[in-house]
């Protein structure tokens, strides 16, 4: 029978619990441009820590934090 690494478990669970509240947060045109930056530097978090398994999430990860410095110097939407 295989075992199971609760630590991945864990992980797994925490990441999916992250994205899921990610996915709810989802800004709008609407939200202040503050919220939304936060929003990208969050998203960015999760790509980083999918990075470890998939370096192609390195270039989204810093796309998105790209996208909140923009925000939060008042790019445009």
């Amino acid at each position: 029978m295989p075992t199971v690494d609760q630590a991945a478990l864990t992980d797994l669970h925490t990441f999916s619990a992250d994205l899921s509240a990610l996915l709810r947060d989802w800004p709008t045109l609407s939200t202040p441009p503050a919220e939304r930056a936060d929003w990208f530097d969050r998203k960015a978090e999760l790509l980083e820590r999918v990075a470890v398994i998939a370096p192609e999430a390195a270039e989204l990860a810093a796309a998105a934090r790209t996208r909140a410095a923009e925000l939060r110097r008042g790019g445009a939407a």
